[in-house]
């Protein structure tokens, strides 16, 4: 009963992270906050997905988008200094495409490769089909030119993998002195 009450509390905390992130990813103004975000809540599903399953990690994101666009879906903003209509129903909506493949591609690796790799790999593909979204949203409803498009994809895909490869580094050592340190806990 107490090991579900921690980990109820443990999966409720994390869904309440979720809920930060997602509520900050259309709160951030420039491209590598954004991406910043976007490499912390792929991480954050990532994690739950490992720990509770598919299923409700992809809820708990679910929850975290819909509290998030009840409270900022009438948010104006801005890019260049022109009004950008639908941002944050685009951004929430790329957001839950490329997360469901993120858990879905992480689950298929995690099988053969450690969380590292799963993790490592699934982000660059999550970050891969949000330029894309992203993208086509600004193509249809922005008229930015092709080359305006291009460069902001090709520097959200820079600052995301940046983001996952430094994040990828720092979960490498975490689980390595973790794991010599229960070594050494048990050689003692």
């Amino acid at each position: 009963m107490i090991d579900r009450m921690k980990n109820n509390k443990l999966y409720f905390s994390s869904i309440g992270l979720l809920c930060s992130f997602t509520y900050l990813l259309n709160c951030c103004t420039a491209i590598y906050q954004c991406a910043l975000i976007f490499t912390a809540i792929a991480i954050t599903t990532n994690i739950i997905t490992s720990i509770y399953g598919k299923s409700k990690a992809l809820k708990g994101l679910v929850l975290s988008i819909l509290v998030s666009f009840a409270l900022l879906w009438k948010l104006p903003y801005y890019i260049d200094g022109k009004l950008v209509n639908g941002l944050v129903f685009a951004s929430f909506s790329s957001v839950m495409v490329s997360m469901y493949w993120l858990v879905s591609i992480f689950q298929m690796l995690r099988r053969k490769y450690n969380f590292v790799i799963s993790n490592a790999l699934s982000l660059g593909v999550a970050a891969l089909i949000d330029g894309l979204i992203m993208g086509v949203f600004f193509i249809i409803n922005n008229g930015f030119t092709y080359a305006k498009i291009l460069n902001i994809f090709k520097r959200e895909l820079f600052y995301k993998g940046l983001y996952g490869l430094v994040a990828s580094v720092i979960i490498a050592i975490a689980f390595y002195v973790f794991k010599n340190n229960k070594k050494i806990k048990i050689s003692n």
